[in-house]
């Protein structure tokens, strides 16, 4: 990783001249699909194989008894903004939720759930698709809120740190 000295920032003069410090450039890492990632997704999701259209996979998800249905799409490649990465998105009864540059992701089997999320400095967004067509979005959550006892958060962030604290060590393993 890239380190810039102080004294070769220009903008900050006086503070490079009275303190000894390092900045530490880290890009927004954006994770890398594979065709084993994918499966394994589809896995979880219990879909035999999505569907491969130009630059995307396709993963439709439905549940027969509540009548849910949810598309997952996963562009391993996109130019977004000035750089490429991926983009995770999915389309529901009530709209269309985005989450650029995925970091991660992780699955479980047992849940029927696949966590996708975003690091940006001290903050994780996160999205939680299931198998019964469900998806639960958090966006813009302090990555401290991870290792606070869940009993003693608010009643309404709970379930986001305890579904999110399930990528901690995931985020360990990038750094």
């Amino acid at each position: 990783m890239p380190l810039l000295q102080a004294s070769s920032l220009p903008s900050i003069p006086l503070l490079s001249r009275h303190f000894n410090f390092e900045l530490e450039i880290r890009p927004v890492m954006s994770h890398h699909f594979t065709k084993k990632d994918i499966a394994k997704i589809a896995k979880t999701l219990s879909i035999e194989e999505p569907k491969k259209e130009g630059n995307l996979f396709r993963f439709v998800v439905i549940n027969f008894i509540s009548g849910r249905k949810i598309t997952l799409e996963i562009f391993p490649e996109l130019e977004l903004g000035s750089r490429k990465g991926n983009l995770i998105q999915v389309f529901s009864p009530v709209g269309l939720n985005q989450l650029h540059h995925c970091t991660d992701f992780i699955t479980s089997e047992e849940l029927g759930e696949v966590i996708f999320f975003a690091e940006e400095k001290e903050k994780l967004t996160g999205f939680i698709v299931s198998k019964d067509a469900g998806l639960t979005c958090y966006a813009n959550v302090d990555k401290d809120i991870l290792s606070k006892d869940p009993f003693k958060l608010a009643g309404e962030v709970i379930g986001c740190a305890m579904q999110l604290g399930l990528t901690e060590h995931k985020l360990q393993e990038i750094k």
